[in-house]
């Protein structure tokens, strides 16, 4: 007798042992596989449209980042050879987008040109003196310098209040303010600095100057900062430099001649004085104020001049810029020529 043939069993007791095979089909689906196991096959299948929403906010996410540190990036002058000075300052007005970082200029268009138009505004300068370093006038000439380059930058950001408050923040240890004096209101006053633009920081200790620094760069709120200090190393330049990067804030620190130069610098100026230029009234009244610059260093520029000579700049009060000194008359510091002829 035939024995009956087994009833079929319902779908929904059967249960697959192994896992199927990835299919073309089942991939159509929207099924990825993560973290597969030792046979090849996905312990988890996770929806590609989450997926998608994942990498896309990862995209969105490193967008954001690249354009926030483009922000802070200074514009690349594309300039020809023969382009005047006058020209590359024109064009850099112009390409100057940012409200926050203004043309930094010396004034003087045969400096700023090769300057790739200016000082960088968002970086860390160096100002040294020349000699032993021992003598206050080599300390005076790097300071006098350093301040004339600090009222370029409020004047720059003059016609701009909104943008930026036009604060200076000057930090240095106390054993400098006893050795150097401190700084004189009625002096400021006739170089043309406002004494309620300037904010005086005097440290015990040369770290906390340099964390002074640090944090008045961080917050925003200045026009410039400047240290005075002994020496800058390494680390303490790295970190001065990314704030000021940062925060779109110049530092200007103004160190020892004899110590060795910091890092991380994009520019860095010896200053020596010189013999003042004659008063246009009273001649044995002093004029306008000199220095013999020479730039050592210049990471976004062409070298001003060779790095075994100087050039005399000059300062004018009148319009609170620097120029090239003019050739002196007759050679008053030539060599006399005799007055006796051959014959």
């Amino acid at each position: 007798m035939d024995q009956a043939a087994p009833s079929p069993i319902p779908s929904a007791r059967l249960r697959r042992i192994s896992q199927p095979e990835p299919s073309s089909r089942s991939r159509g689906v929207g099924l990825w596989s993560s973290s597969p196991s030792r046979s090849g096959e996905s312990p988890l299948a996770v929806p590609e449209g989450r997926e998608d929403a994942r990498r896309a906010h990862l995209l969105a996410d490193l967008r954001t980042r690249i354009a926030r540190l483009e922000r802070h990036a200074r514009p690349v002058l594309q300039t020809p050879v023969l382009q005047t000075p006058s020209e590359l300052l024109a064009q850099t007005a112009q390409s100057c987008a940012l409200p926050a970082v203004q043309a930094w200029t010396l004034g003087a268009p045969e400096i700023d040109c090769r300057l790739a138009g200016g000082l960088n505004a968002a970086a860390l300068h160096e100002v040294k003196g020349e000699g032993s370093g021992a003598a206050a006038g080599d300390w005076a000439a790097a300071l006098g310098f350093a301040l004339r380059l600090a009222l370029r930058r409020l004047d720059a950001l003059a016609p701009h209040p909104a943008n930026r408050p036009a604060q200076l923040l000057w930090c240095w240890p106390s054993v400098f303010a006893r050795e150097l004096g401190r700084p004189y209101g009625p002096g400021l006053t006739s170089l043309g600095l406002a004494a309620s633009s300037c904010l005086f920081v005097e440290t015990a200790r040369v770290p906390d100057a340099l964390w002074a620094m640090e944090e008045g760069l961080k917050s925003q709120s200045m026009a410039l900062v400047i240290g005075v200090l002994p020496e800058v190393a390494l680390t303490s330049a790295r970190r001065l430099s990314l704030a000021a990067a940062g925060a779109s804030t110049p530092c200007l620190i103004v160190t020892d001649p004899r110590a060795s130069a910091a890092g991380s610098t994009v520019t860095r100026w010896r200053v020596a004085q010189r013999q003042s230029a004659p008063h246009a009234f009273e001649a044995s009244a002093s004029g306008a104020p000199r220095y013999a610059v020479s730039l050592e260093r210049c990471r976004e520029g062409a070298l001003m001049i060779e790095a075994s000579s100087s050039l005399v700049m000059e300062w004018s009060d009148e319009t609170h810029r620097f120029r090239v000194a003019p050739g002196l008359a007759h050679r008053a510091h030539g060599p006399r020529r005799s007055g006796l002829g051959a014959g």
